[in-house]
């Protein structure tokens, strides 16, 4: 974005990143809001051909809500992304970025399963972002065993699983398939042996675990 020096058009958010960068916030805002003043005017096609650079560009970046602040988003981009899928609804970008860039929490995952499910394995991008949000609900259902607390319900994450399996198998990389396996594997493991704990004990479950596992070892 900062190198966008013979874009016009981009004068304004050039000024508004390079005064972030240099920890200026009052120019910062100054400049950002200049600039979606302008774009507001652009006609629909560039705002999309924006929305398209600025977006596809933060698509593998970290810290993206830095640069796609609140404003940026609620003023500019989340129109023209709305339009867009009222107008292009057989395009599957908006819905990724909807899904990914979080432009409505309450309904992220239901972006996302839209954009899979009109783009199938070419969307690598949509397919990572779900599974890491499931396994961080399973994480979290998991996270106060040793209190013996189950923080979610067993069918719904029974559910879960076997939705995060079939992701799984649709992903490309293999280095980055086999660690989501491996990650899922563990919390099958830890749902099995919740449910056996059950079956004969209310409390006391990491110490359980440890008893069977030790149990696994000595057979």
């Amino acid at each position: 974005m900062l190198q966008e020096k013979e874009r016009s058009d981009f004068a304004s958010l050039r000024s508004a990143y390079l005064a972030k960068q240099q920890g200026l916030r009052n120019v910062f805002l100054q400049q950002m809001n200049k600039f979606i003043a302008e774009a507001l005017v652009w006609d629909i096609q560039r705002q999309r051909q924006f929305t398209d650079w600025l977006l596809t560009a933060c698509e593998r970046e970290e810290n993206v809500h830095e640069l796609l602040i609140h404003r940026l988003k609620e003023r500019l981009l989340k129109p023209v992304l709305k339009q867009w899928m009222n107008d292009l609804p057989e395009d599957v970008r908006p819905y990724r970025w909807f899904g990914i860039f979080s432009f409505e929490e309450d309904n992220r995952l239901e972006y996302l399963q839209t954009a899979i499910d009109r783009g199938g394995r070419k969307e690598q991008l949509a397919i990572e972002t779900m599974l890491r949000h499931l396994l961080n609900g399973l994480w979290y259902a998991f996270h106060h065993l040793d209190e013996d607390l189950y923080l979610s319900e067993t069918e719904d994450d029974a559910k879960t699983l076997q939705e995060t399996h079939l992701l799984i198998d649709q992903l490309d990389d293999s280095v980055q398939k086999a660690e989501f396996i491996e990650e899922w594997q563990e919390h099958v493991q830890t749902y099995e042996l919740w449910l056996r704990f059950l079956e004969d004990e209310t409390a006391g479950f990491i110490e359980w675990r440890e008893r069977q596992e030790k149990q696994g070892e000595n057979k």
